[in-house]
């Protein structure tokens, strides 16, 4: 399934002399990317931008001397994209406005609830198939479910552990400013034990 939205986070990181001046750098950085965000049709509830970190930076010499202390300031942004045509020109103008890091770019699908609950479907009817199928190799029928493990279930009777839900996201870029959208794979494992009736 081919995405429809990115969620892309951006760090802006300045280190200065005093705290003030580097927090006011990562601000202006904040502030003129929220400025181009309308060029990019992004409402405010798709627009994380509120986290601040500030910290003191005390670094050595090469004889182990203290330089003078300085002071990192950061801010992350959380964008939601919904135009994946805007994915470069996006992470551009943030570079542009004073971030100094992509930290991530995920894929997301609107329908992602739906290949949820379509995957789940496929994988019961899978297991069930395959139940009935060794029932009757051993000259049974399948009976009732009387188990199923789910995400992170353990269960001391020995079934196992099984992983319900799992994303795997694969992309790949070819030139600097261009991007070759992945594909988003969603899969159901289910593990169940069926009584067998002979």
């Amino acid at each position: 399934m081919a995405p429809d939205a990115a969620i892309v986070t951006m760090v802006a990181r300045h280190r200065a002399a005093s705290p003030g001046e580097a927090k006011r750098a990562v601000d202006r950085a904040v502030d003129a990317l929220l400025k181009a965000a309308p060029g990019f049709n992004l409402a405010t509830d798709e627009i994380s931008a509120s986290d601040l970190a500030l910290r003191e930076n005390i670094d050595y010499d090469d004889n182990d001397r203290p330089l003078p202390v300085a002071h990192v300031a950061t801010r992350e942004v959380k964008v939601r994209l919904n135009d994946l045509d805007q994915l470069g020109a996006y992470m551009d103008a943030a570079l542009a406005a004073g971030f100094t890091e992509i930290s991530n770019v995920s894929f997301k699908s609107s329908k992602e609830a739906s290949l949820r609950e379509e995957a789940r479907a496929r994988a019961v009817a899978e297991a069930t198939e395959r139940g009935d199928g060794l029932a009757r190799a051993f000259g049974g029928t399948l009976g009732a479910v009387y188990s199923i493990n789910s995400v992170n279930s353990a269960q001391a009777h020995g079934y196992g552990n099984t992983t319900l839900d799992s994303i795997q996201i694969t992309g790949s870029r070819l030139e600097s400013g261009r991007y070759l959208q992945p594909t988003i794979d969603f899969s159901e494992r289910v593990s169940a034990v069926f009584e067998i009736s002979r």
